[in-house]
């Protein structure tokens, strides 16, 4: 072995940057926490930033570790600032983060059980725990995979499996139109799974929705009939738990009854609001939601767990085993559900050690932790949506259901264009000014700025600078 791959492996040198590592994230998370002289987030143009990292690769090699990550730390947005109230992305618990230095070192992926033995058993607890949660009985099973996007077109494989005649896995759609109903307001990976899925846009048949941006239930019949008029065989319908943009969740009671009377496969889009799951005060956002035949919910939004971790879970256990079936006969046998064998029923096959997150925060801490998170930040969206009905200048879009809150800053002698270039540019100043972080959306053609709640360190104080700082940009546009 040469010399440089001795350092590199090396396990005392390991020890030292290890320990010098975690030194510096503690002091990080330290400052974050309290805010001691860091912006949340400094922009930079992208072109700047790649020449930067280009010149630092090409002209300091060997550079210390702990100084290279300071630099990287100082470059980034920083999630654990109480200031940040951006996009639907976890401030990681610490705990998690060690746990994934443990798994990125053993690196075992469990797509094959003897590849991962011990993380392919508990990612078996982790799922019959969640099961559990949804309401399902002990015949419903599931998997963790990477992220929402690929657990919502896991879902959509599945039920086109059990619900389109023949078997599409392995003759295709040809000579069908498949479809799915889905809210307007849905995330964008559902159409984005239709369409790679072959459907198109025939195929996503969005459904309107109601005054609290809710998929209209009573638009179902319709919509249902209409798309099968032109020819769509509507094999399921997506109920959203809760919609990104807006934060609503849809009615799933409703929906789910509206699925049994026409013999439609049941979606969940759980992937942020799944978290209410934990929580006695909110649960019955999520009513409804055991009727479900697939539920989708991401660990990595409000159980403060590292991306990605999204469980998939199925009412019907043996459903999961007919999203793929593909022979790989130096991986495994294919006769028989082999649960253990995970890459069957996951797109992964070198499959990350994602159970450990969640497993971990469970063994330490146990699901009073996901609940106190939760109720956390969904009060916190309450409270503050109290403080922006008590400000003259700004408006709120409607009372918030989770921990996502819609807002503008009002001129009422501004025309529609107008008003939105204003929000826009409120935005655009508040962040470059480095306290605060939140990003904007546009619903019904006109520009709200958009806070999600999803640092338990946020505090009131915080969310009044926040509302001050906006008044006090707008008011000097």
């Amino acid at each position: 072995m040469s010399d440089l791959l001795k350092e590199a492996y090396d396990p005392s040198r390991f020890r030292e940057q290890g320990h010098a590592m975690v030194d510096v994230l503690a002091d990080y998370l330290e400052n974050a926490m309290h805010r001691e002289e860091q912006a949340v987030f400094t922009p930079f143009k992208p072109d700047t930033l790649y020449e930067e990292q280009k010149k630092e690769l090409n002209t300091t090699p060997g550079k210390r570790l702990e100084a290279w990550a300071q630099q990287l730390i100082q470059d980034s947005i920083h999630l654990h600032n109480p200031g940040y109230m951006g996009h639907q992305v976890s401030p990681v618990l610490p705990q998690a983060a060690l746990v994934e230095l443990l798994s990125a070192l053993l690196n075992n992926g469990v797509g094959v059980y003897e590849m991962g033995s011990p993380t392919v058993a508990m990612e078996r607890v982790v799922i019959k725990h969640l099961v559990k949660r949804i309401g399902f009985s002990d015949d419903a099973d599931g998997v963790l995979t990477s992220g929402g996007t690929l657990g919502n077109l896991t879902a959509l494989l599945t039920a086109r499996q059990v619900k389109l005649p023949g078997n599409p896995w392995n003759s295709g759609t040809a000579g069908q139109t498949p479809g799915i109903l889905v809210s307007e307001q849905a995330h964008y990976s559902i159409a984005r799974a239709a369409k790679i899925l072959g459907w198109g846009e025939a195929g996503i048949i969005k459904v309107p929705v109601d005054n609290q941006f809710r998929l209209n239930s009573a638009a179902l019949d319709a919509k249902l009939k209409e798309a099968r008029e032109h020819g769509i065989n509507v094999l399921a319908v997506v109920g959203s738990a809760c919609s990104t943009a807006t934060g609503s969740f849809d009615p799933l009671p409703e929906i789910g009854a509206f699925c049994e009377k026409n013999d439609l496969w049941f979606h969940v889009d759980a992937a942020h609001g799944g978290g209410a799951l934990y929580s006695p005060r909110y649960r019955s956002l999520l009513d409804g939601i055991e009727a479900a035949d697939s539920v989708i919910i991401d660990f990595h939004k409000m159980m403060m767990c590292p991306a990605l971790v999204t469980g998939v879970a199925f009412k019907d256990g043996r459903h999961s085993y007919q999203t793929f079936a593909q022979k790989a006969e130096y991986l495994w046998k294919q006769e028989g559900h082999e649960w253990y064998n995970l890459g069957k029923r996951t797109f992964e096959c070198t499959k990350d050690m994602m159970a450990l997150k969640v497993y971990s925060a469970l063994h330490q801490y146990g699901p009073k932790l996901f609940t106190e998170n939760n109720e956390r930040l969904f009060d916190l969206a309450r409270i503050f949506s109290g403080m922006i009905k008590n400000r003259a200048r700004i408006e709120l879009l409607i009372p918030p259901q989770g921990n996502i809150v819609c807002f503008r800053f009002v001129d009422k002698k501004a025309s529609k264009e107008k008003l939105n270039a204003l929000n826009e540019e409120v935005r655009r100043r508040l962040i470059e000014r480095g306290r605060y972080f939140i990003v904007q959306t546009s619903i019904n053609n006109e520009v709200f700025l958009r806070a999600t709640l999803m640092n338990p360190f946020t505090a009131v104080e915080h969310l009044k600078g926040l509302l001050d700082e906006v008044e006090a940009i707008g008011a000097g546009i």
